[in-house]
């Protein structure tokens, strides 16, 4: 393990945003437990899809994209308060 010194652009508690050294932009990090719960509910998305059980496959997805997308609007508010561009296009 090595000490770094980093750039915290978002203290909060749950996805903060942090540029590495070295790195052109921040990123997120994410508690581990935090990354165990995305992964479970993507293998629930992949289970719901094998079972071709569509009704609960659309709201397993749904929940998966907006876990994700309060990681993302946590990352873009972020981003703009510091004055940074985004290192992707955003979806219209």
């Amino acid at each position: 393990m090595k000490r770094v010194e980093i750039e915290m652009f978002s203290e909060s508690v749950n996805c903060p945003v942090v540029r590495m050294p070295e790195r052109m932009y921040p990123g997120v990090v994410l508690q581990g437990d935090s990354l165990a719960i995305l992964r479970g509910m993507a293998e629930e998305v992949i289970e719901l899809c094998q079972a071709g059980d569509r009704e609960n496959l659309a709201a397993a997805a749904e929940m998966l994209r907006e876990k994700l997308a309060g990681y993302v609007s946590a990352y873009e508010q972020a981003m703009e308060e510091h004055g940074l561009e985004l290192p992707y296009s955003k979806r219209k």
